[in-house]
C-alpha cells in the first residue's frame, strides 16, 4: 500500500513538472531579471519558451525583457502571442497594448504609439504606467497643449511618481516656460531617494542653462551621466555626452 501511494505521489510530481516546466525555468529567468542581469534573463526566458507554454504574466515579462534589451522584432512577436492569449478588456490585454506602444515608439512610429496608449486610456484603464508612457509620447509628438493638459491630469493622479513629475516639467520646458519647469524640476531633484533616471537631470540642466544659470546647468547634465541609461531611455548616453560638450564649449569651459 505504501509503495502504491509513493508511486502515485511521484507520478503526480512528474506530471506537475512536465506541465509547469516552462514556469519553473522562468523562475530562474525572473531571478536574473530581478538582479539586473537582463541579458542573462533573456537567455533563460528563451529556453523556458521552448520547453513549454509560458503563462501570460511570464510572456509579458519575457517580451518586456526583449524590449529592454533592444530586440524589437522578438518583443513584437512575444507581445503578439501574449495578446492572443489575453482576454478582451482585461488588465493583461491593456498591459500588452501599452508595451506594444513602446515597441512602436522605438521603431519610430510615435503616432501609432500614441494611438495604442490612447486606446487603452479611453477604455478606462488608467494607472501610473499609462500616465507615464502616454505623457512621454505626447511630449515627443510635439502636441504640447495636449501634453500639458494630460500631464497635469497625471500629476493630479500621482504626484509622488518621479516620471510623471518629470513629464510635466519637460512639457513646460518644451513650451519655453522655463521658470515653471524649474520649480517642478527643483522639487523632483531634491526628493529622497533622488530620481535614478538621467532624463530628470539633463532636463533640469537645460532649463537652468536657458535661465542663464549655465554652470549649474552643466553640473546637472554631468550628473545625468552618472545615472543608468538603457534602450528605453529617451536619449542615449552618447547624445548627452555630446550635449554636455556643446554647452561647455559655449560656456568656454574645457571639454
Amino acid at each position: 500500500m505504501f509503495d502504491l501511494v509513493w508511486k502515485l505521489l511521484l507520478l503526480v510530481a512528474l506530471v506537475f513538472i512536465i506541465v509547469k516546466r516552462a514556469g519553473i525555468v522562468a523562475l530562474f529567468a525572473k531571478y536574473k531579471y530581478s538582479k539586473g542581469d537582463y541579458n542573462g534573463a533573456l537567455k533563460i526566458f528563451r529556453i523556458a519558451d521552448k520547453v513549454g507554454n509560458l503563462g501570460i504574466g511570464d510572456k509579458i515579462l519575457f517580451g518586456y525583457n526583449c524590449l529592454r534589451c533592444g530586440e524589437l522584432a522578438a518583443a513584437k512577436n512575444v507581445f503578439s502571442m501574449a495578446y492572443m492569449l489575453s482576454k478582451p478588456a482585461s488588465a493583461d490585454r491593456f498591459r500588452i497594448m501599452s508595451l506594444q506602444a513602446l515597441v512602436a515608439w522605438k521603431e519610430g512610429d510615435i503616432e501609432l504609439a500614441v494611438g495604442k496608449l490612447e486606446d487603452v486610456y479611453n477604455q478606462g484603464f488608467k494607472n501610473t504606467n499609462i500616465y507615464q508612457n502616454l505623457g512621454i509620447m505626447y511630449n515627443l509628438s510635439g502636441d504640447y497643449e495636449k501634453a500639458l493638459a494630460f500631464n497635469k491630469e497625471a500629476y493630479d493622479y500621482n504626484s509622488d511618481d518621479n516620471i510623471i513629475v518629470d513629464n510635466l516639467a519637460d512639457t513646460y520646458s518644451l513650451m519655453g516656460e522655463y521658470k515653471e519647469a524649474e520649480k517642478i524640476y527643483e522639487d523632483l531633484i531634491n526628493r529622497e531617494p533622488e530620481p535614478r533616471f538621467p532624463e530628470a537631470y539633463y532636463g533640469y540642466g537645460e532649463v537652468l542653462i536657458n535661465l542663464g544659470k549655465t554652470h549649474e546647468g552643466i553640473d546637472m547634465i554631468e550628473k545625468s551621466l552618472t545615472k543608468p541609461f538603457s534602450f528605453l531611455s529617451l536619449k542615449t548616453k552618447e547624445d548627452i555626452e555630446n550635449m554636455l560638450s556643446s554647452y561647455k564649449q559655449q560656456a568656454g569651459e574645457a571639454v
